[in-house]
């Protein structure tokens, strides 16, 4: 893979959605609830039920779930 831009899949509400590595949670998750996150009024967990910052990288398999703060 020299060279190449390894893709990932990522799990936002459960709908499988393909990004490259290197890009972040706003990413995924879109501009918009981006946007509702940095003013309090969602927040970002995993699939563990933890919180996940908006700068945070994104990983093959990930799962996240955005929901009201």
């Amino acid at each position: 893979m020299s060279g190449a831009a390894r893709r990932i899949q990522v799990y936002v509400d459960d709908e499988p959605l393909q990004f490259y590595l290197g890009l972040r949670v706003r990413n995924a998750i879109g501009h918009r609830q981006a946007q509702r996150v940095a003013r309090g009024e969602c927040v970002v967990r995993d699939g563990d039920g933890d919180r996940v910052d908006l700068d945070g990288a994104l990983y093959d398999g990930e799962r996240l779930y955005v929901r009201p703060a």
